[in-house]
């Protein structure tokens, strides 16, 4: 954090708060809880539609009750009635005119007894004696099974009517197949609707001989009957209930029930208003459920949006707003939760604790730098004495070449006093701009170099303003002042007149310092290329990273391309 001018970070985006932030977990737990009961009422909707949908069925059985109740009794009535018949001894003992007037119908189409081979003895209506009825279908139905059984569907032979007959047995001491009596009752008896039977006249009902004979009843239709197919399959089963589409496309109910051996009773209902009336069930059932759970979301996100979200988002607006050296923005009440409240808190004490350790960190930031300061002035004064000792012992020695030295000597030290000078005044202590300083820096060679006299060589500065670290101004400052010596004594003997041009050029992350003169050449002068001068320049473009090109064209040229470190970072004056 910055006491000033850094710009504070921004909200976070809010990309994804659902999976990450407090909401979106608080939903995924309220999604697992929801689980279990979503299912528990997801399995009663279930429930429902398939007892609604069982109406269909349920309504089917009722509908084959009643109508086997009305149906069976009447068959029932002629099987007692045959059959009591049959067990009468006295039927065939008597005359063919007394047994004609004992089967008499009164309720029923006729009654009649027939030999064991089929041949007519007795009739209650009038009809020829020995006629032969062997080809009809009961006859070698009762000579197998000597039990009582039902014929087909047929038109009576002395009624002419559509009839329905039924055969028991008269059997001898033996067991043997003595005679058989047959009766018959009037299909229009069994097709009558009684008037209080609605759930009959309201669906459909069929009767179904042995050979498949189809017999409607009331107002029942052959579209409402199941496919040739699905008819088959039932047909051949005596108590089965099923559901499907129906000849006419809709959708169906059937029950089948057997009457009598050879009879069965088909009932049909039509399920696809009962089938809409489940599908509503169910789809009233789920949308309960989706708006209780829809409810159950929605409290659970008001709840947390105005009791945890809010105060949190509140929380971190005053961190970021918060500035070492301001007093923590405290919350201004209301309903916070305690967590909040209580790392609100701890955020005010380590904002107290932060602003103790800002201030301790900038006394000892401003103690460091007045002893960095003293440090570089001290240093700066004492190099500038020894760069006056060196001058003044220059001026005592009397051999030229060993004046020359000293005043090289004196030089160099001059220089890094006047960077120690540059770094005080800079106050960072680590960095310095170099233009102002290599603007000094040759002045004071072209000054020294001169020796009092006018300056019959001019130096010339072209360089951008960069910022170099303490250890790469030494370098840099050694490394120009020995190519800045070179060419001022040596490319221009005989007080010849020229330009050193001294250039700084930035090229991405390296920099291009480049001396060169209009003098005579290195090959002229007194140093040959690999002088103690040359040597040490070699040495400061090696610390900077760098390597030395020398030219010759057109004078001398010395250039030196290293690259630019980042500047570190500066954690206490960043605190300050």
């Amino acid at each position: 954090m910055t006491a000033g001018g850094a710009s504070r970070p921004g909200p976070r985006r809010r990309t994804g708060w659902w999976r990450s932030g407090v909401r979106g977990r608080l939903l995924a737990l309220f999604a697992a809880a929801t689980i279990p009961i979503a299912a528990i009422s997801g399995n009663n909707a279930w429930s429902a539609y398939q007892a609604a949908l069982a109406r269909g069925q349920n309504d089917v059985l009722m509908l084959r009750a009643v109508a086997f109740a009305q149906h069976g009794a009447a068959v029932g009535a002629l099987r007692e009635m045959v059959t009591g018949l049959a067990a009468d001894p006295a039927l065939l003992a008597q005359g063919p005119e007394a047994c004609d007037a004992a089967l008499k119908p009164q309720r029923y189409s006729n009654f009649w007894v027939l030999d064991a081979q089929g041949v007519l003895l007795c009739s209650g209506l009038p009809a020829p004696r020995g006629q032969n009825y062997a080809n009809l279908d009961y006859v070698p139905n009762i000579q197998r099974t000597r039990a009582f059984t039902l014929g087909e569907f047929t038109i009576g032979v002395v009624t002419q009517r559509a009839v329905l007959p039924g055969i028991a047995p008269i059997l001898a001491a033996d067991g043997s197949l003595q005679a058989m009596v047959g009766g018959s009752i009037f299909l229009d008896f069994l097709l009558r609707i009684p008037a209080d039977a609605q759930v009959v006249a309201r669906h459909n009902v069929w009767l179904l001989d042995n050979e498949g004979t189809i017999l409607p009843i009331g107002t029942a239709v052959a579209s409402a009957l199941p496919v040739p197919e699905r008819l088959a399959e039932l047909v051949g089963q005596q108590d089965a209930t099923v559901e499907g589409i129906a000849r006419d496309g809709s959708a169906h109910a059937w029950s089948v029930k057997e009457l009598e051996s050879g009879l069965q009773l088909l009932v049909g209902l039509p399920v696809g208003d009962i089938q809409a009336a489940a599908r509503g069930v169910l789809e009233r059932r789920l949308i309960e459920l989706s708006l209780f759970l829809l409810g159950c979301l929605t409290a659970i996100l008001i709840g947390v949006e105005a009791g945890v979200s809010r105060p949190l988002r509140r929380l971190a607006e005053r961190v970021r707003n918060w500035v070492p050296g301001h007093p923590y923005a405290t919350p201004a009440g209301g309903n916070v939760p305690m967590e909040v409240r209580d790392l609100d808190q701890a955020l005010t004490a380590a904002a107290a604790a932060l602003e103790d350790r800002e201030q301790a960190l900038t006394a000892a930031l401003k103690q460091r730098d007045l002893l960095m300061a003293e440090i570089h002035h001290r240093v700066k004064n004492n190099l500038q004495i020894v760069a006056s000792l060196l001058s003044l012992q220059a001026d005592r020695v009397r051999n030229e070449a060993a004046r020359q030295e000293f005043a090289v000597a004196r030089d160099r030290v001059q220089a890094l006093a006047t960077l120690h000078r540059h770094l005080y005044m800079n106050q960072t202590f680590q960095r310095m701009s170099l233009r102002p300083f290599l603007e000094e820096l040759s002045r004071q060679l072209s000054e020294a170099l001169a020796g009092g006299r006018d300056k019959p060589v001019a130096i010339r500065i072209d360089a951008d303003d960069i910022e170099l670290g303490a250890d790469e101004s030494i370098s840099l400052a050694l490394l120009l002042t020995e190519a800045v010596s070179n060419s001022m004594r040596h490319a221009f003997p005989d007080d010849r007149r020229g330009t050193i041009t001294i250039s700084l050029r930035v090229e991405g992350n390296e920099a291009l310092l480049r001396i060169s003169d209009n003098g005579v050449g290195i090959g002229e002068g007194a140093e040959a290329g690999d002088g103690l001068g040359m040597q040490l320049i070699r040495g400061f473009a090696s610390h900077l990273g760098g390597e030395v090109e020398f030219a010759t064209a057109d004078g001398t040229s010395v250039s030196v391309r290293f690259p630019l470190a980042s500047p570190p970072t500066e954690a206490l004056r960043g605190a300050a």
